[in-house]
C-alpha cells in the first residue's frame, strides 16, 4: 500500500467515525420526520421515472428509514429488491421481497432476505437503486462502511455483466439526511458515484453538477 493509499484510508476512517456521530446525534423523532420527508421525495422520483423495479435496503441503527418508500412500492404493485450480504465473497445477492415477514436477521445484524427467497435474474436490472451511506457530496461521492459491497455490485452487475435488460437505465440514488452532506467525499478509483442524492430537503441531480463542472 502506497503512502497515498494509507493517508486516504486513514482519512476515510476518521470521516466514518465523525459522520457516524453526526447521524447518531439526531433524535429518534428527528430521524423519523426527516426520513418521512426524504421518502416522499424518493416516491415522487419513482413515480416520475415510471420505475417498476426498485432496490432499497432494510435500515439499521441510525440510517435513514426507507420503509415508507418500500411500503408505497408494494402497495402500488412495484417489485421491491433487497440485498443479501455474502461476507465470504464480499458480494450482495439481490432478492425479490413482498413482505417484511420474508426477512431474517443476517450478517452485521441487518434484516435481509432468507437464503431461499427468489433471487433477481442476472439479466434483469432494477430501474432504481437506493443506497445508504455515512456521507455524500454533491458530485455523488459516497462514503460507505468500508466493506465495498455496493461498489462491487456496481462493477459486477451494472457495468457490462451480461448486458442484460435495463442496464443503461439503472439509476443509483444516495438516500440520506441533509446533515450527512459534506463538501467532498474522498474517493478511490473503484468507489461508486451516485447519479442522484435525495434528502429531506429534496432531490439533487449529481450528473448535472458533474457536467457543469466539466
Amino acid at each position: 500500500m502506497t503512502d497515498w493509499n494509507m493517508r486516504l484510508a486513514a482519512s476515510k476512517r476518521e470521516l466514518r467515525a465523525a459522520m457516524g456521530a453526526v447521524r447518531g446525534s439526531l433524535s429518534n423523532l428527528d430521524r423519523q420526520e426527516r426520513s418521512a420527508l426524504a421518502c416522499r421525495h424518493a416516491w415522487s422520483f419513482v413515480e416520475a421515472a415510471g420505475a417498476e423495479t426498485v432496490m432499497a435496503y432494510a435500515p439499521i441503527r441510525s440510517e435513514l428509514d426507507v420503509r415508507p418508500l418500500i411500503e408505497n412500492c408494494w402497495q402500488s404493485g412495484r417489485s421491491v429488491i433487497l440485498p443479501r450480504v455474502h461476507s465470504d465473497t464480499g458480494m450482495l445477492s439481490l432478492h425479490v421481497v413482498s413482505s417484511w415477514h420474508e426477512l431474517i436477521q443476517g450478517t452485521y445484524g441487518i434484516s435481509e432476505p432468507a437464503a431461499d427467497s427468489p433471487e433477481l435474474d442476472e439479466d434483469v436490472r432494477p430501474a432504481v437503486i437506493f443506497v445508504p451511506g455515512l456521507a455524500f457530496d454533491l458530485r455523488g461521492g459516497r462514503l460507505g462502511y468500508g466493506r465495498g459491497y455496493y461498489d462491487r455490485l456496481l462493477a459486477h452487475r451494472m457495468a457490462g455483466n451480461g448486458g442484460g435488460t435495463g442496464e443503461a437505465s439503472t439509476v443509483w440514488i444516495g438516500l440520506a439526511y441533509a446533515a450527512q452532506l459534506i463538501p467532498e467525499v474522498p474517493m478511490e478509483a473503484h468507489d461508486a458515484f451516485m447519479d442522484f442524492l435525495i434528502t429531506e430537503d429534496g432531490i439533487v441531480d449529481c450528473r448535472l453538477r458533474e457536467r457543469d463542472s466539466g
